[in-house]
């Protein structure tokens, strides 16, 4: 059925992608990626993961932990994550889902795999999908279509058993509530904050610094770097050796039609009468005889922008009600389905959305437009100019590449191909700060080479490397002498937290002794306030966010309690008494009730996941190469 498909498919035309598939192929591991090595990392049940499949996984959830936690990330926080670790476990899960799937005797057939692919929007341009460019998309990432529709098969089966194990979850009415309730609920606290910026005056001797240093040496610990030399290999340097002849741009503009079409626009104002989503009719026809008065009165000649900022109640009534220019998809049904049929110069009947009634003034329209190939010369040449330009960029990339066997025959090589030999070092894992938004990237190629060793061609940021690395810098710990400034700072905030923490425990005890939470207070000199009412996951008032301050402040139960021990947040030590305890809106809980089912069914069908797996793992053979988590 698939080559039937293909066979008949070819006369539409879409805009794909690239890079989308490429992400699929990176999840999936699929196609030319998954080609086997003899070297493995795993064997669940007999079938192996290999070290590409493994390689490829680790670099891609580093790439997202760097994103989250930029150059913070280091050699601690990743070996702290266990991204070896949850890189691995995600590669064996993915092969359970699988083999568990086939077990179960789940079926894919050729029309679900056509019809995904044929659905999928990568793929698509106006909902169409156009075969040729299918193929050639492929045949750019080394795949043949056999090859695409047989992993696209396994991710179709693996989302099919997903949906059957998870749909064991169900979510009560009643675990609504409770979870509304708890969430919901606010308090407000009595509360001594003992900050330790206060304690001041405070001069570590030279003695404490060395003592502090030698107790806490492995904070200061470097991060490991290392020394690269590297060639680049830039497209803009090849743009004079690119020509474009007209059959090619024909065929790019007959490929890409859809890119040189303009959609239908319209320029338009608008009143806004409100109306609440539960109005009765009265209050409805009480809002749209408003909007009637404002049509009239911009029939008669009144200016529409001073209209709008008189009696609309929108977000634009500042603005005279100006929306700019939109194309139909960009508004409500209703009201584009009134602006499109408009002529410049009109005004509307009032409209009803869900947001109210409005009056629609067109102040222009655009019809649908499709550029010509002349129109559209400039544009195509560049397009294919950039793609020629990258394609020369890559295949003198791989011809200098084929040469690189030896130590210095990227040196060697450069001089052959007149590059520039750069140097880049050291730099940690975050990468050389020449390299830009690259330098992530380019770091995580540099950091998994061996001494001497030559990078496959990497792409960044466009441009085309070959990386080798010259040294590596161990993770080291420093003199004291290099440090000491940092020493002796951390040193001071730890004496002054330490005061702060004894003050607040010499008023927890007199607290626990029975004293009065304002009198103690004040024989220590300290201020008490009060946060007024917060709920669980907000910011508390003149605090901000601090989950710890938070979470004590909830674990009291009756007006008057006290916290026992002091209560460690972002700001120092605080103790802390309850004022007001208060429930929430019952009522509010019907109008959220479907979408905190939603939320609650989806943690639940994760943690179902989750349980299924760890079962199908208890009950596999599972051989790690403990190696690789090293």
């Amino acid at each position: 059925m698939l080559n039937v498909m293909r066979k008949h498919a070819g006369s539409w035309m879409i805009k794909v992608v690239l890079f989308a598939i490429v992400i699929v192929f990176v999840f999936w591991g699929v196609g030319s990626f998954r080609s086997r090595e003899a070297s493995k990392v795993a064997t669940v049940n007999d079938e192996i993961i290999t070290v590409v499949d493994y390689r490829r996984a680790y670099n891609n959830m580093l790439d997202q932990y760097r994103q989250r936690f930029g150059s913070s990330l280091n050699d601690d926080m990743i070996e702290m994550l266990q991204i070896k670790k949850q890189a691995l476990d995600q590669l064996i899960d993915r092969k359970l889902l699988l083999q568990e799937a086939e077990h179960l005797g789940l079926r894919v057939s050729d029309s679900e795999i056509a019809d995904s692919i044929i659905n999928t929007q990568v793929f698509q341009n106006n909902g169409s999908f156009d075969n040729r460019r299918y193929r050639r998309l492929l045949a750019q990432v080394h795949l043949t279509p056999e090859e695409y529709e047989t992993d696209q098969k396994q991710v179709l089966l693996g989302g099919k058993l997903s949906r059957i194990v998870m749909g064991a979850a169900k979510v009560s009415d009643q675990e609504a509530r409770q979870w509304y309730d708890w969430q919901n609920a606010s308090v407000s606290v009595d509360y001594v904050l003992f900050e330790p910026a206060r304690y001041t005056g405070i001069d570590p001797s030279e003695e404490a610094i060395s003592t502090y240093f030698d107790a806490n040496k492995e904070t200061y610990k470097t991060d490991p770097m290392v020394n690269v030399r590297y060639v680049v290999f830039e497209p803009d340097t090849y743009r004079d050796q690119v020509t474009v002849d007209e059959d090619e741009l024909l065929d790019y503009y007959e490929t890409n039609l859809a890119e040189f079409k303009t959609e239908k626009t319209v320029e338009a104002r608008h009143v806004l009468i409100k109306l609440d989503a539960n109005a009765d009719e009265d209050a409805d026809q009480a809002a749209k005889s408003r909007a009637e008065e404002v049509a009239k009165m911009a029939r008669a000649g009144q200016d529409f922008a001073e209209l709008a900022q008189t009696y609309s109640e929108g977000p634009t009534k500042d603005r005279g009600g100006y929306l700019g220019k939109f194309q139909r998809s960009q508004m409500v049904r209703p009201f584009a389905d009134q602006a499109f049929s408009m002529a410049a110069g009109d005004v509307s009947d009032p409209v009803k959305t869900q947001f109210g009634w409005h009056v629609i003034k067109v102040e222009s329209v655009e019809a649908a437009s499709t550029k010509t190939l002349e129109e559209s010369k400039d544009r195509i040449v560049k397009t294919l100019t950039d793609r020629k330009s990258r394609n020369l960029a890559y295949d003198t990339a791989e011809q200098f590449y084929e040469g690189c066997f030896e130590k210095d025959d990227l040196v060697n090589n450069a001089k052959t191909f007149k590059l520039a030999v750069m140097e880049a070092g050291p730099f940690s894992r975050v990468g050389p700060e020449v390299l830009g938004t690259g330098k992530g990237a380019f770091a995580n190629a540099a950091f998994a080479l061996k001494a001497d060793e030559i990078s496959d061609i990497q792409d960044i940021d466009g441009r085309y490397y070959l990386i080798q690395q010259t040294e590596t810098i161990d993770a080291a710990i420093p003199g004291l002498e290099t440090v000491t400034e940092r020493v002796k700072a951390d040193l001071t905030k730890k004496i002054q937290a330490d005061k702060a923490k004894a003050d607040a425990d010499a008023m927890a005890a007199a607290l626990s002794e029975g004293g009065a939470f304002d009198q103690i207070a004040a024989q220590r000199g300290a201020t008490v306030k009060n946060t007024g009412l917060f709920a669980r996951s907000a910011a508390i008032p003149d605090i901000g966010s601090d989950p710890e301050f938070s979470e004590a402040a909830f674990q009291l139960s009756s007006v008057g309690d006290t916290s026992g021990q002091p209560v460690r947040g972002g700001a120092g030590f605080y103790l802390m008494r309850l004022a007001e305890r208060k429930a929430p809106d019952a009522g509010a809980f019907e109008s959220e009730k479907e979408s905190i089912r939603s939320m609650l069914l989806r943690q639940k069908q994760r943690t179902v996941f989750q349980d299924w797996i760890d079962s199908r793992k208890a009950d596999s053979q599972i051989i790690i190469e403990e190696a690789y988590l090293e």
